[in-house]
């Protein structure tokens, strides 16, 4: 991985390597994963994004998951299996947890490390053959650390 050095590179790596779908290099040059068909993304406050976190790695279903430094928030990234019910949507966004809306992007991150052009580095990459958790699986967990 030291050996990129393009956001073309780096987005070839993303789609074959880790798996994520449709990810293309932006005008400006940002690496970025289009919210489409399946992929969404949970984004929370950075202090309750690190129990989720915690809460998906003791459920087994732990997944790619992006921290930015301002405003401090965690993305994290998953399958779209239905969208929550009216009680949990209104419960999530009372914690400042929001679903990425369906036909826009996240900016994924030039690096592995913490410092990176985009201002976002990884909490927890994608890893090579494994599938996003469900977004209910997440939902789940932010509800059990709510």
């Amino acid at each position: 991985m030291d050996e990129l050095t393009t956001p073309q590179e780096w987005a070839r790596v993303y789609r074959s390597l880790f798996g994520l779908p449709h990810v293309h290099v932006t005008t400006p040059g940002f690496v970025v994963l289009p919210l489409l068909d399946t992929v969404c993304a949970l984004n929370t406050p950075e202090p309750l994004g690190a129990l989720i976190l915690g809460e998906l790695t003791v459920r087994g279903v732990p997944g790619p998951v992006l921290v930015r430094d301002k405003p401090p928030r965690r993305t994290f990234l998953a399958v779209f299996d239905g969208y929550p019910s009216d009680d949990c949507i209104e419960r999530l966004e009372r914690n400042s947890v929001d679903l990425g809306p369906h036909r826009s992007n996240v900016i994924l991150p030039t690096g592995f490390g913490r410092h990176t052009h985009e201002g976002r580095w990884w909490a927890r990459a994608p890893q090579r053959d494994e599938s996003m958790p469900l977004l209910s699986e997440v939902v789940a967990a932010t509800m059990a650390v709510l």
